[in-house]
């Protein structure tokens, strides 16, 4: 849309890798707009594929979406308006701000991590420079869940939902072919960050159930130790599952995974491998027929392990955002709230639903935000040998409530 138009508009765009619910954020954003609550917005255009639709002036008017249509909307994984992995250089303000101005934007809202809040900021200031009338707001948005200032992070709830329930699923499959598959190695995503690793032994019972030995980037791979605690899971109970972060260094900082294909723009380093790295360790020097599962992106577009808390609050989010932006605030990301435990017992299928007790939302600088990143506390991740549980009480129960109720227990003979 290049029209020249000018009314008062919101703008609205994704950007990064996408979650269950990132739409839900984008629905959230529209309540507000269509809410009839005092507001200074005319109209909302959405910004296709990130701040890259900025340069070419491609956006969508969104206004006219129906209440039937937002639900919809909040209830589809991926980036509706479509993403990007573009970093914001000094070249490109000017014509990103010339859009804006064109369009009659004034108000933008960024869903995305801490890259995105790095555009954000960055784009405010040089509005800010050049004299625009520009204010700005971020939503949080990763299954990485390491954004600073936020107690979570929107999509991690259901991403974490996903590797706690498949983990038990591919346990039972390997128990049962134990006697021909020996060890699963699953490569999670998470970047330099274990949550979404971690969440893959929420429903773990005892040493019959996965992950065995659990690797995530804040601790450092150790060869001798890895070998030891699949060796004694197979000893004791006769298989392993193995669960790594793609992003896990040994004690040199060296990564494990077997490739590291350059970086992105952001300067973050794309590495893969790991899984096929530590099965071919295990086959070597252990002589035993192991499998390995990289779900990819199915682990952050599952629809179907979506969380209702997730779901909830980051549609909430959006609206919080835009409704800021109406009250003249800028220069912010809206911060997740702590969820209490009693909210774990709450089904997925209640989609809306937002408990009681629930903390009020907040807001973090984005200046706070931009290329920070938030690790999994240390102590968190505990079971080293194989037969132990690898997280504490203390994660479970940050976690339980952003995954909500656990399914039935997996039956065994």
């Amino acid at each position: 849309m290049s029209d020249g138009t000018r009314v008062p508009t919101l703008l609205v765009g994704q950007s990064g890798g996408p979650t269950p619910v990132i739409n839900a954020s984008l629905a959230g954003v529209l309540d507000r707009v269509a809410s009839g609550l005092g507001q200074p917005y005319m109209r909302v255009l959405g910004l296709r594929h990130g701040i890259e639709g900025a340069l070419r002036g491609d956006v969508v008017d969104l206004t006219a979406l129906t209440a039937s249509d937002r639900d919809a909307l909040a209830h589809t994984p991926a980036a509706a308006l479509g993403s990007c992995r573009k970093r914001l250089e000094p070249e490109d303000e000017r014509g990103v701000l010339e859009t804006f101005a064109r369009l009659g934007v004034e108000w933008f809202v960024y869903c995305g991590g801490n890259d995105s809040m790095d555009t954000l900021s960055r784009l405010e200031r040089a509005a800010r420079s050049r004299g625009h009338s520009l204010n700005v707001y971020g939503v949080p948005k990763t299954i990485d869940n390491d954004l600073a200032g936020t107690d979570w992070c929107p999509g991690y709830g259901s991403a974490a939902r996903y590797w706690a329930t498949v983990t038990q699923e591919v346990t039972r499959d390997l128990a049962a072919m134990r006697t021909y598959d020996r060890v699963v190695v699953m490569e999670a995503m998470g970047r330099n960050a274990g949550w979404l690793a971690a969440s893959s032994a929420l429903f773990r019972r005892d040493e019959h159930d996965g992950p065995h030995v659990l690797l995530v980037p804040e601790d450092a791979f150790d060869e001798t130790r890895f070998l030891g605690a699949v060796e004694a899971a197979l000893s004791r109970v006769g298989y392993a599952v193995v669960v790594a972060t793609e992003t896990i260094r040994d004690a040199k900082g060296a990564y494990v995974a077997r490739q590291v294909q350059g970086a992105d723009q952001f300067g973050h380093p794309i590495v893969t491998g790991v899984a096929e790295t530590l099965g071919h360790l295990t086959m070597a020097r252990l002589g035993v027929k192991t499998r390995v599962n990289k779900p990819g992106t199915l682990q952050r577009t599952s629809v179907a392990h979506m969380s209702a808390v997730d779901l909830a609050g980051a549609r909430l989010a959006g609206w919080i955002a835009a409704d800021r932006l109406a009250s003249g605030l800028s220069g912010s990301m809206v911060a997740m709230p702590v969820v209490p435990t009693s909210n774990a017992t709450h089904d997925a299928s209640m989609g809306g639903w937002w408990g009681e007790g629930c903390g009020s939302f907040g807001g973090v600088p984005l200046e706070t935000v931009a290329r920070a990143e938030r690790r999994l506390p240390e102590g968190h991740v505990v079971g080293i040998d194989g037969l132990s549980d690898p997280v504490t009480e203390e994660f479970r129960a940050y976690l339980r409530p952003l995954v909500g109720m656990p399914p039935p227990p997996l039956f065994r003979l």
